[in-house]
């Protein structure tokens, strides 16, 4: 009996510290909120421009959703942005030239999307080629499939009907963002996969002995994070109408903000679960961006100044508990 007690108190005291960390949180940003609002004459807090700032972060927020589902296993893929636009694009192709509707639409960006995301996991763990290189490999090849049909049919992108941009819109954006953090949480906090992928990404060695299959969990997790960024890609092309072909790696750009989110989210892992911490993370950094537009900064160079500084700070703050490299 001495014992259970023990363990139960024990148990209340971790749950009561993290109770207190979340609330500190909280406040601490309601606090900044308010300080930032007081600056800008009172036009941050405002009703439409929080509508603003929640309808932005919809895209980071799924984007980092789907890559932590492989990037908690350790797998850093770097073609995700050119798997958005190329996804995006075959959606609306089938949309719009074959004439499949919001269906078209729907399944053509989940489905490249999955394949795709398969594609380049299976780089890493059938070839043993090192994530982060198979990601930038595979992102050369999603440009380049998008730019030579482009550039065969001279056009930089294909354009998407009005008709089709209801998940773009609301309240289509906000049923989308809903359904997916309700999902996102699920998975990750509440089935067999989400704990595996946990394990995985703590100590690959000590889920082996626990009977868990690494190359399952990350084939699964790949499948998983697919969807979610499938369901990006809907909502980006829905919202801008077209998103044009680049190359160069320059669809890394489509991932930053995102990347930025994943990273911070790694340092309140403590007290929110993942799905929550990006969530969080998602809303204050477009939070910051709205802020300084709202400041006059240009969203040109000046905010990617700040972009770029962010990944860092986010960075550093995500391996502040990391004893050892950094790899």
């Amino acid at each position: 009996m001495e014992i259970q007690k023990e363990n139960y108190l024990n148990h209340r005291l971790v749950i009561d510290k993290k109770l207190r960390s979340q609330l500190v949180l909280i406040v601490g940003m309601i606090i900044v909120y308010v300080i930032f609002n007081v600056f800008l004459n009172e036009r941050l807090l405002t009703l439409s421009n929080l509508k603003i700032i929640l309808a932005h972060t919809v895209f980071p927020a799924l984007v980092a959703w789907g890559m932590s589902f492989f990037f908690t296993t350790g797998i850093v893929d770097l073609s995700v942005g050119a798997n958005i636009i190329l996804s995006a694009n075959v959606g609306c192709l089938l949309a719009t030239k074959y004439n499949m509707g919001m269906a078209g639409l729907i399944i053509g960006a989940i489905a490249a999307s999955i394949i795709m995301e398969q594609l380049t996991i299976q780089c890493t763990v059938t070839l043993g080629i090192p994530s982060w290189i198979a990601g930038l490999g595979m992102a050369l090849v999603y440009e380049a499939i998008l730019a030579n049909y482009t550039s065969s049919n001279q056009i930089m992108g294909i354009i998407l009907d009005d008709k089709f941009k209801t998940l773009g819109n609301m309240p289509g954006i906000a049923i989308v963002f809903v359904v997916a953090f309700a999902i996102a949480y699920i998975l990750f906090n509440r089935t067999t996969i989400g704990m595996n992928i946990k394990a995985v990404g703590v100590n690959e060695n000590v889920a082996a002995s626990m009977g868990i299959n690494k190359k399952k969990t990350i084939i699964i997790g790949a499948l998983i994070g697919g969807v979610f960024i499938g369901a990006a890609a809907l909502i980006q092309i829905s919202y801008a109408g077209r998103i044009d072909s680049t190359t160069g790696l320059g669809s890394l750009n489509m991932i930053f903000q995102a990347l930025a989110c994943v990273l911070l989210s790694g340092s309140l892992e403590s007290i929110f679960s993942m799905p929550v911490s990006i969530l969080i993370c998602s809303f204050f950094v477009m939070s910051i961006f709205n802020i300084l537009t709202l400041f006059g900064v240009p969203s040109g160079t000046g905010q990617e100044i700040f972009l770029g500084v962010i990944m860092v700070v986010c960075g550093i703050l995500s391996h502040l508990k990391y004893k050892g490299v950094v790899k």
